[in-house]
């Protein structure tokens, strides 16, 4: 973006968040849960301009319907149970979120016993390495250990997410996703697919992580709480719009790298911090989750997230017109506004120190073939 229109872009944020704030919060006094089943087009274009930090973890806890399908187990015996699992569990949970200051100690304790209690709950799962980014980010947003086991196993076992899926046995949903989001890609960006062809890319470079993550170890926390919003309040399929439109936003930068470029490129997207901060990627994961809206999956990339039996041996309202980038120029600005979309040296980039690759400790992980970039079980 260029320094004048940098500039009212960012002198309007004030304005913009006190009146989201606003808006937020008649919402959640007409009460969130009736407003998503009354409104559902003006409350979900609301979501992805992200959700203010303060109303976040009600708005999750509804959109998972926590109230009416509270789990009926006594969570306090759970958690402290010791499992077969928790000797991973206890590896995993230090390398959890290294570098954000907020997941202290006392963080990582609780993150133990929510995923404890679950190995616990659900021994036919246990634990698998991937799991600690979703239950931990759910501490770091609720405040609230209990409420995030109970919305951690909605989200394992509720039918909009399932994500027991892709921790289970072989997988078998992430093998879904992977083949779906590859359709996608050949439908959408045929020229970056043949690139990576051509480059030995293969799509386990970075959708592993992606989606066994669902994005937390991707990016910068504040950027992944933005893609969270959509995610928990439109469902699981959502991830395969915002995978291919972080790509399209990333196309011409990825055209003109060669393999070790894109898999530098891929690893660094995390731990990059660019000079806008915290505002800056708040920006791009609202941009993104705005280009999620163009993103269309066709009904036979559809068909590849349902079990196969070979698989498993309205009119604009002044809401519509908070952003408006629909013309070219709009993705050239988010692809400059990115900081991993500006070409930079890769030797003159500042490298924080990273989590584990995943595959890394889990015994469980290391069986399934999930080192970083192993596609061969896939």
């Amino acid at each position: 973006m260029e320094g004048a229109e940098r500039q009212a872009s960012q002198s309007s944020q004030p304005s913009q968040v006190s009146s989201e704030q606003a808006k937020w919060k008649q919402m959640m006094d007409e009460g969130i849960a009736r407003y998503m089943r009354e409104h559902p087009d003006r409350f979900h274009r609301r979501v992805r301009r992200g959700i203010p930090p303060e109303f976040r973890w009600r708005v999750w806890k509804a959109a998972v319907r926590l109230d009416d399908a509270w789990p009926s187990v006594d969570y306090h015996s759970l958690c402290e149970k010791e499992t077969q699992w928790t000797p991973s569990i206890v590896m995993d949970v230090t390398r959890t979120f290294p570098d954000v200051k907020a997941f202290d100690d006392v963080q990582q304790q609780r993150l133990k016993r929510v995923l404890n209690a679950y190995a616990s709950c659900n021994p036919e799962i246990g634990y698998c390495q991937g799991m600690n980014y979703v239950a931990g980010l759910l501490l770091l947003v609720s405040h609230n250990e209990e409420e995030s086991f109970f919305v951690f196993t909605q989200l394992m076992e509720h039918e909009d997410f399932g994500l027991a899926g892709f921790y289970v046995g072989k997988l078998p949903l992430l093998r879904r996703y992977l083949r779906a989001c590859e359709s996608l890609v050949a439908d959408t960006l045929p020229e970056l697919r043949e690139h990576f062809i051509k480059q030995s890319v293969q799509p386990a470079v970075y959708l592993h992580q992606w989606f066994l993550t669902l994005f937390i170890n991707c990016f910068p926390i504040s950027m992944v709480m933005i893609l969270w919003d959509v995610i928990m309040c439109e469902g699981l399929p959502v991830i395969l719009r915002i995978a291919v439109s972080i790509l399209q936003v990333l196309k011409d930068s990825l055209l003109s790298m060669e393999f070790e470029d894109i898999i530098k490129f891929f690893k660094m997207m995390k731990t990059y911090h660019d000079e806008d901060g915290e505002l800056g990627a708040v920006k791009i994961g609202q941009l993104l989750m705005k280009h999620t809206e163009h993103v269309h999956i066709p009904d036979d990339t559809l068909q590849y997230l349902r079990p196969s039996n070979v698989e498993d041996d309205g009119n604009l309202d002044s809401d519509e017109s908070w952003e408006n980038e629909h013309s070219p120029w709009y993705y050239r600005w988010v692809s400059g506004m990115w900081p991993w979309g500006k070409k930079k040296p890769f030797a003159s980039t500042s490298w924080s120190r990273s989590a584990p690759q995943l595959g890394e400790a889990s015994p469980r992980t290391r069986r399934e073939g999930l080192a970083s970039g192993d596609s061969t079980t896939l």
